[in-house]
């Protein structure tokens, strides 16, 4: 009876710090993945941007997998109405989410059996963003997005020559090393520079206005 008794004790013990834990979690509004799966069926009340947005308990949400502009750059606003459209006020299935180091989570992401990843990447609302371990279906949807010159491959928002001749200077961003380069027409490499406006290269009439806007002559026009 003795036994019984500390047993009962115990596991009652045991419930309760339970309950305060999940309690304190749900306090915090961080789901936290790594001790249990995200419930299926997230509803997302809000959308920041083309590959973005909040769902219920106010956790926000990254797709995995692609990036999509920002909203201030070509084919950025129409990234977000699109993704606005196909998850907006609706459930969305997060898969194989983790916390990123921006406590996000980051998650495949699926409507009404849409993938909603390749949706976007095929439509031209986003790039491919190759980690490594995104399924082949988002590569391939890059590819025939690229093929096909749509949204971010547009000759909008993806250029070689420039529009305007009287403004030639690339003005070109480097995203890893994070930092900015102009090249002119005499540079030795100028016509492989590739303007991708999507993710904020700009084109400049005059060195003057390139270092304006932070950019330092290339390397390769020294």
């Amino acid at each position: 009876m003795v036994v019984l008794y500390l047993y009962m004790v115990i596991k009652k013990k045991l419930i309760t710090a339970a309950l305060v834990g999940t309690t304190l979690l749900a306090g915090f509004g961080i789901i936290n993945v790594a001790r249990r799966p995200i419930p299926q069926g997230q509803t997302v009340i809000e959308v920041i941007d083309g590959d973005t947005f909040f769902i219920t308990n106010h956790q926000r949400v990254r797709i995995n997998g692609l990036d999509a502009p920002e909203i201030q750059n070509c084919n950025g606003k129409e990234a977000k109405e699109a993704l606005k459209k196909l998850v907006l006020n609706k459930k969305v299935i997060l898969s194989n989410p983790v916390v990123d180091y921006y406590k996000r989570i980051v998650a495949s992401v699926s409507v009404d059996g849409i993938s909603v990843g390749e949706y976007l990447i095929k439509n031209g609302f986003a790039i491919y963003n190759s980690t490594g371990d995104t399924d082949e279906y988002l590569r391939s949807a890059g590819n025939f997005a690229r093929e096909q010159k749509l949204g971010i491959f547009s000759s909008k928002c993806y250029q070689i020559d420039p529009p305007d001749p009287k403004c030639p200077i690339k003005g070109n961003i480097d995203h890893i090393k994070k930092t900015k380069s102009y090249y002119l027409p005499e540079c030795k490499i100028y016509n492989e520079v590739e303007m991708e406006i999507y993710l904020g290269d700009e084109w400049f009439c005059s060195e003057k206005e390139a270092k304006s806007a932070g950019y330092t002559k290339a390397q390769t026009c020294l």
